[in-house]
C-alpha cells in the first residue's frame, strides 16, 4: 500500500483501470516499489463469499444480472457463484430493455477507449450518464410507492 500524492495520483488511477493482458499498465509509480502496475480485477471484481451472516438484506448494485466469481471466469459458462452465499442479497441491475435502449446497446466499458475517439466516447458516456437518472427515479418509485414490485425476481434461484 502506498500513499496517494500529487506526484503519483494520475499514474495510480491509470494503473487501477489497466486490465492485465489487455491494456498497458504503469511502470514505476512514484512512492511504490519498482515494477509494472495493473488493475486488481483479476481477483477483486466479483465476490463469492457470504455477504452477511444474519437475516438482514444486502443491497448489491451491479451492471449485470450475471455475477461471476472472478475476472477470468466471465468466459466460462460453467463457473458461477455459490447460491448459498447470495441467499440474502438484493441485486439491483438495469433491465435488459434499458441497456438495449442505450447508444450501442450496451453500458459503457473500457473497450470504448479502443473503439471510439475522445469526443465520441465523451458524448456517448454523457448520454448514458444522463439516462441513468431514469434508473434512480425508478428505484425511488419502487422504494417510496412499490412501483415495479412485480418485476422483482429472486436472484439466488437464478444461479446455476
Amino acid at each position: 500500500m502506498i500513499s496517494l500524492t500529487e506526484e503519483n495520483v494520475f499514474d495510480v488511477m491509470i494503473a487501477s483501470g489497466s486490465i492485465p493482458f489487455i491494456l498497458d499498465g504503469v511502470r514505476d509509480i512514484a512512492g511504490a516499489p519498482r515494477g509494472q502496475y495493473w488493475d486488481g480485477g483479476i481477483t477483486d471484481y466479483h465476490f463469492d463469499f457470504l455477504f452477511h451472516r444474519g437475516s438482514d438484506r444486502v443491497l448489491y448494485p451491479h451492471f449485470s444480472p450475471k455475477v461471476i466469481p472472478g475476472w477470468f471466469d466471465k468466459h466460462l459458462p460453467w463457473r458461477s457463484v455459490n447460491a448459498a452465499n447470495f441467499h440474502n442479497v438484493v441485486l439491483v441491475v438495469p433491465s435488459q430493455s434499458f441497456v438495449d435502449s442505450l447508444p450501442y446497446g450496451k453500458i459503457p466499458d473500457r473497450k470504448d477507449f479502443n473503439m471510439l475517439g475522445y469526443e465520441a466516447r465523451l458524448a456517448y458516456w454523457q448520454v448514458v450518464l444522463n439516462r441513468s437518472t431514469e434508473l434512480a427515479d425508478d428505484f425511488k418509485k419502487l422504494i417510496d410507492n412499490g412501483v415495479g414490485l412485480e418485476a422483482i425476481q429472486p436472484f439466488y434461484q437464478s444461479i446455476k
